[in-house]
């Protein structure tokens, strides 16, 4: 009996170890990992009716200790086991993990001695027992077993032992394209997903949520949902600043921005996760950035590098827009959304691309021929205040045929590859709330409410995300949300080497169950972008703490409903013991306290 103990105990100890890593919970997640443990159980069988001779013995012994205890020590530092993933982190920055090994390799190689001796006693007791023929394992019913593996979820889902042997492919990979200095340089990551999806995100300029309707009585942004008829409005979405600039970097970094100015520069935007990105033939997505805008919007310089293919205002027009009163004469977006399809046909499958637009930011481009809020005009002035108004809804129904065009478009060009849309608006538009005309003066919610939607097809998303996401379309979320999203559609999210990056966006992907988030630091004022008016706040859930140059201290605010309204202090004592460590002091310069 002790002999048939010890046989299951080394066939089964890599399914152990898996299960103290993880739990049980990826098994009920995911019954097809229960392939996976049945093949590694016999794998492990049929090595050791192979290990006849003392020899043999040995080098399995060495070679199953070195397994287990490479893994162990990689979880307990990283909280993650050795895959192709983290080999091939590694060997990125191996400049760094190099003196880490060299630390560790003393109790590595004493751990795998004294596993070995047990590895080794385990072997020798089984063999004992087939010579006195009390143990009897049957070869091809092993080997049946074996072969399971290969219906289950791949390398990276499987137990840490064939998890630690596939990155040994890490060393096999292509070498990184040498990237210019301003990029940001990440190791290549290994989708996770059969097919990577193509992503179009639409991120326009100035549209508040309570200005962007799609179905009501006069609709602004009805054609948008003629092309997207299934998609998934997000309607309680907030930005975290009201300057396109703040908002852009947030947007595609997935990084709240009160941080120091070196660490929001240094930090990977959606473009450079996007070129990293590797399916299984090494291939990867070909990234664009079409903008309206000019390319000086972006507070990170030469983001080109990032990219394959930059279009912007500079690009279309052969020089810079300096006039905002351009705004209101030039068909900007038209030119990006020409540009764009005309360009389409040239981009190969899978295609990361972002599409910026400008149209409704102040004094707003209207089509006279189109324009079905009257009377209108462009002249700010607070008399004027429902005429201005009229102008930027009419921008908005002039820009939603746009950005029609362009979805329409890019399905088409996707066919029956997977694909997905995400739409939102860097910030809103004040027309008097608060005292403020346009925006960056505050964050309130004229200012940072916005809308969003995402559209997908093609199988982009299983049936487990596409409820997911729908279950968000009511909840309180941020444009944090955004990036975490794209990456976990794209296959990317779980990657080890997006590991440190994940955990310094406060978002979550909106692709999986709802969880709480963390209160979120939101700010007009950065290291990168010095702002005019001190005002800085804090979300959490339906709850916003505000606080502006001339107030004396912070307001509570309760979100949702038609506006905000004032809320019980109470009820947001957990933002300010958040707003206490993001900003020591009130923007009237008085302490935090």
């Amino acid at each position: 009996m002790k002999r048939r103990l010890a046989a299951v105990a080394f066939a089964v100890q890599f399914v152990i170890e898996g299960l103290l890593f993880h739990g049980v919970r990826p098994w009920l997640e995911r019954p097809r990992v229960l392939l996976d443990v049945a093949a590694t159980a016999a794998l492990w069988a049929l090595v050791l009716l192979c290990a006849t001779t003392r020899a043999r013995r040995a080098v399995v012994a060495v070679t199953a200790a070195t397994l287990l205890v490479a893994q162990a020590m990689v979880f307990r530092y990283y909280h993650a086991p050795l895959d192709v993933q983290v080999a091939a982190s590694a060997l990125h920055v191996w400049h760094d993990v190099r003196l880490v090994v060299i630390r560790a390799a003393p109790a590595l190689v004493a751990t795998i001695a004294v596993v070995s001796a047990i590895e080794w006693a385990l072997l020798s007791l089984v063999h004992a027992a087939r010579e006195t023929r009390e143990l009897r394992l049957p070869a091809p019913l092993l080997g049946l077993a074996a072969t399971a593996g290969l219906f289950g979820l791949g390398p990276r889902h499987a137990t840490p032992d064939v998890r630690a042997l596939h990155a040994l492919s890490a060393l096999r990979a292509p070498p990184r394209p040498a990237q210019a200095a301003s990029g940001v340089s990440l190791p290549s990551l290994h989708v996770e997903r059969a097919e990577t999806p193509s992503v179009l995100f639409v991120l326009t300029e100035s549209v508040r949520a309570r200005d962007y309707d799609a179905s009501g009585a006069s609709p602004t942004a009805a054609e948008t949902r003629k092309v997207t008829p299934s998609r998934v409005d997000l309607a309680q979405m907030r930005a975290i600043s009201s300057y396109t600039a703040v908002s852009l970097s947030a947007v595609l970094t997935g990084r709240s921005q009160e941080g120091a100015r070196d660490a929001i520069l240094r930090a990977p935007s959606l473009f450079d996760f996007a070129r990293a990105a590797r399916d299984a033939r090494g291939s990867r997505p070909t990234v664009s950035y079409f903008s309206a805008q000019s390319e000086t919007v972006f507070e990170a310089k030469d983001v080109r590098a990032s990219v394959d293919r930059f279009v912007t205002i500079e690009t279309l027009r052969g020089r810079d827009v300096e006039d905002d009163a351009d705004y209101a004469e030039l068909p900007l977006d038209a030119d990006v959304v020409d540009a764009f399809v005309a360009k389409l046909p040239e981009i190969e499958e899978p295609s990361v691309t972002v599409l910026h637009l400008v149209g409704t930011h102040a004094p707003y481009f209207v089509d006279r021929a189109r324009a079905p809020f009257q009377p209108y005009d462009h002249v700010v002035t607070w008399s004027g205040m429902p005429k201005l108004h009229n102008a930027y809804k009419n921008a908005i129904v002039e820009q939603d045929r746009k950005v029609a065009r362009a979805v329409a478009a890019f399905i088409a060009h996707a066919g029956s590859r997977p694909w997905i849309v995400a739409f939102t608006s860097d910030h809103g538009e004040s027309f008097g709330e608060h005292g403020a005309i346009h925006h960056g003066q505050n964050l309130m919610d004229e200012q940072i409410h916005v809308p969003a939607w995402i559209a997908f097809g093609g199988g982009a998303l299983d049936a487990a995300e596409s409820r997911a996401l729908a279950d968000h379309g009511a909840r309180f979320v941020t444009h944090l949300d955004l990036l975490p999203t794209l990456l976990d559609a794209m296959g990317l999210w779980d990657n080890f080497a997006v590991a440190p990056h994940r955990a310094a966006m406060p978002g979550r992907s909106l692709l999986r169950p709802w969880e709480a988030r963390a209160p979120i630091p939101v700010t007009n004022c950065t290291g990168m972008f010095p702002c005019p008016l001190n005002t800085w706040g804090v979300l959490a859930g339906d709850r916003k703490l505000v606080a502006r140059l001339w107030d004396g201290g912070w307001s509570c605010f309760a979100l949702g409903g038609s506006e905000e309204r004032a809320a019980p202090e109470p009820s947001c004592e957990r933002l300010r013991a958040v707003s206490r460590v993001a900003f020591p002091l009130l923007p009237n310069g008085a302490p935090n306290r």
